[in-house]
């Protein structure tokens, strides 16, 4: 039996504590009104959401430790999987075990898209936008075209200001800076047809509610990983906003970092549905961890930087687009991941590393890596080379001495 399936009056509401605020009221509606199909039809969602809903909060909640039900030897928790059973016989021939389980990679897969399912759930696909209006006399310009490049925002992200010796930073601080940084960019740029939003991954600092990186990595994070996944939506979809009043169209290039590997196709999934009905934005598929973008006489890979040296980048950018790289005589590289700007020129292609707007945190600070605090903007020439870049750069600390001696 699936556990969607469960009927509704053997469901523990201890489980609700681990719920996204869309989950628990889906699953308490089921609960006071006796059915997920009464359920269902009150908050008005599609047949099967309330019970797919909380068939997700239970592999949510196994993964964190809780589970709504005993289970029998052999029998696995939702989303976990049999890493191994021992069998252990006493001389008296009485049997004892050990059933040891991990999680379940295609469950998790699939407890995170339920997860961003829900998340979609609340939000309405926007309608058309017009337009973007110029003042008299300007055009759009086909023969240039805008590039803005974030860098690791890690929105979510917690930092002590006395601990680092940097700024504080928590998820408000960081979409406030980024929107800010969307707003004097905007202005600031030329008015091309085309307008390219490259975010170049770790878009948010944790990748799971456990607050870990995919790896598993434990961060320091400052709030439910829930609010991180809508509050990086709704600044991505700011960004792309802002940028439709100057360009006439944007395109949108998400990649997936070592930090936000599942969580970056989840926002990505959010973004498209709601331009779905926009014909002025695109969102790029961000299946593959490289991604490529041509216009005129430039190609641009795209890539977190965290699986190949740039070196082999080149390599793999003549590999996968042959014909582009024939077609095109500027080449590029968009990376982050190191937090530091960066600019390389190799055979062929070059390389830049785009410098990141959050302060270090804890353990960064203690192995001492900082940042620049800096997002930029490139305006490309169609036929190739540069025509202009803008720098936006949040404030640097001003720190004393612990002591100064008399």
């Amino acid at each position: 039996m699936k556990l969607a399936s469960r009927k509704v009056r053997e469901i523990d509401a201890a489980i609700l504590e681990y719920a996204t605020p869309r989950q628990r009221e889906l699953v308490e509606s089921a609960i006071q009104h006796g059915s997920f199909e009464a359920s269902d039809k009150i908050n008005n969602v599609s047949i099967g959401c309330s019970a797919k809903t909380y068939g997700a909060l239970v592999v949510r909640a196994a993964k964190l430790g809780f589970t709504p039900s005993s289970f029998s030897m052999g029998t696995n928790q939702p989303g976990f999987a049999t890493r191994r059973i021992s069998t252990h016989i006493d001389k008296d021939g009485k049997q004892s075990g050990w059933h040891i389980q991990e999680p379940d990679k295609a469950q998790m897969q699939k407890a995170l898209e339920a997860f961003r399912d829900g998340l979609i759930e609340e939000i309405k696909p926007a309608k058309p936008s017009a337009p973007a209006k110029l003042p008299k006399g300007q055009k759009h310009l086909k023969s240039l075209m805008t590039g803005i490049f974030v860098g690791d925002a890690h929105i979510g992200c917690r930092a002590y200001g006395k601990e680092t010796r940097h700024n504080d930073f928590d998820t408000d601080i960081a979409t406030a800076q980024l929107r800010e940084a969307a707003d004097y960019l905007v202005e600031k740029a030329e008015p091309t047809q085309t307008g390219v939003l490259f975010e170049v991954g770790d878009f948010m600092h944790q990748d799971n509610g456990n607050d870990t990186t995919t790896a598993g990595t434990r961060l320091d994070s400052d709030t439910r990983y829930s609010r991180v996944m809508m509050e990086s939506a709704m600044t991505m979809r700011y960004f792309v906003d802002r940028m439709l009043t100057k360009f006439q169209k944007v395109i949108v290039v998400i990649a997936r970092g070592n930090h936000n590997d599942n969580s970056a196709i989840a926002i990505r999934g959010m973004i498209d549905f709601y331009y779905s009905k926009d014909p002025r934005v695109t969102v790029l598929d961000n299946q593959s961890y490289y991604q490529y973008f041509e216009f005129g006489k430039w190609l641009f890979g795209i890539h977190h930087g965290h699986k190949q040296k740039p070196t082999d980048l080149v390599s793999s950018m003549a590999r996968d687009m042959a014909k582009a790289w024939g077609r095109t005589t500027y080449r590029m590289w968009v990376t982050g991941h190191y937090h530091q700007t960066c600019v390389t020129p190799l055979k062929g292609c070059e390389h830049r590393v785009f410098g990141a707007l959050p302060p270090p945190d804890s353990w960064h600070a203690s192995m001492g890596y900082g940042g620049h605090g800096s997002l930029e903007m490139i305006t490309f020439r169609r036929e190739g080379g540069i025509y202009s870049s803008h720098v936006f750069n949040s404030p640097m600390p001003e720190a004393e001495p612990d002591m100064v001696a008399a």
